[in-house]
């Protein structure tokens, strides 16, 4: 048997035929009984759907969380996030936690220890998102009759910044000449594409194809969003994507552990605690030169797999150039 006491009640926790199989209980003997059912009927190809439902007090968070992820985000782009939200909420509340007991109250402490730790808003809000789609979809199932107010922080757009050309410089350079080539390429890939991480690690190399008019391209089938793209490349970054081709999965390789750990390390080189100074500011880079360099908003829009104007927009940096070309224009329409 593999049950265990978690907290003040028994966990049935068992694998089969590579799925995993929980449930709590009040008693131990409840948890062994439960799962030896369980595992008689699916040796023996019996019915057990209805033993998986629900819990004898109530669905925990943890297992609201797991069904939630089977049903949305199981193999999909945004698996990873989930997963890491995922745990971080189990960790904060413990695996025993009731979904039904959850508080706004509650939420204000969880969100307030994230706080603690410096973490983005935007961190926050992702975690507090995975909440918000787990209690909608556990009320449409009965799983749970009623959800807590969750409420998002606010997300400043006046902060969001991008690598100026001097940092891009020097982040090359401090990859390179720490022998870091291999992530250099990929900081490169990501600068000249705007592609997700996400993304970079999940297209294989088959999705890279040549076209007579706008040379060679990259097939984006699957993305955060479901938003299906092409990028044509830049002879940089398809540069770097060759550099690469020793995988089926060009960039797999650049899980967000590797690129916390080269982050960490350009980081210390710059000398620089700026909360915003991240490696996802290769997107936010690509996207700011592109409206700056007068791209029509649909295109850039496209590019960046947008499904809305308002997020293209929040790209829309102007700098000093941008404020002289203006003044020039007007100076000529005088």
């Amino acid at each position: 048997m593999s049950v265990r006491k978690n907290n003040n009640r028994y966990l049935a926790d068992f694998m089969f035929n590579g799925y995993r199989y929980r449930r709590q209980f009040v008693t131990i003997e409840e948890a062994q009984a439960w799962e030896a059912e369980l595992k008689k009927r699916l040796r023996l190809g019996l019915p057990y759907q209805e033993m998986l439902e629900g819990d004898a007090d109530g669905i925990t968070l943890r297992d609201l969380l797991e069904k939630t992820m089977v049903r949305y985000w199981e193999n999909g782009a945004n698996e990873q996030t989930q997963t890491t939200n995922i745990r971080q909420i189990t960790d904060h509340f413990g695996e025993g936690f009731l979904a039904r007991n959850l508080s706004t109250a509650q939420l204000d402490t969880f969100v307030s220890a994230m706080e603690k730790r410096n973490l983005a808003a935007s961190t926050i809000n992702s975690r507090l998102a995975t909440l918000s789609k787990a209690f909608t979809f556990g009320i449409d199932r009965g799983y749970v009759d009623t959800r807590p107010k969750i409420e998002r922080k606010k997300v400043s757009n006046q902060r969001l910044r991008f690598f100026t050309d001097e940092e891009v410089f020097q982040i090359v350079a401090f990859l390179e000449g720490d022998g870091r080539d291999g992530f250099a390429r990929f900081f490169e890939w990501s600068l000249e594409t705007g592609m997700r991480p996400i993304e970079s690690r999940n297209f294989v190399q088959s999705a890279v194809r040549e076209d007579p008019d706008l040379g060679y391209l990259v097939d984006l089938r699957k993305t955060k969003n479901a938003y299906p793209r092409t990028i044509p490349l830049t002879q940089k970054a398809y540069q770097a994507y060759m550099s690469h081709t020793d995988e089926l999965m060009p960039f797999a390789r650049y899980t967000e552990t590797q690129i916390s750990k080269h982050w960490k390390f350009i980081r210390e080189c710059f000398n620089i605690t700026d909360p915003e100074f991240v490696f996802y500011l290769t997107r936010h880079t690509c996207a700011s030169r592109l409206v700056q360099r007068s791209v029509p908003l649909q295109v850039v829009k496209e590019w960046m797999g947008h499904r809305t104007f308002e997020m293209t927009l929040r790209y829309a940096k102007l700098s000093p150039k941008n404020l002289l070309d203006a003044k020039a224009a007007l100076e000529q329409a005088s």
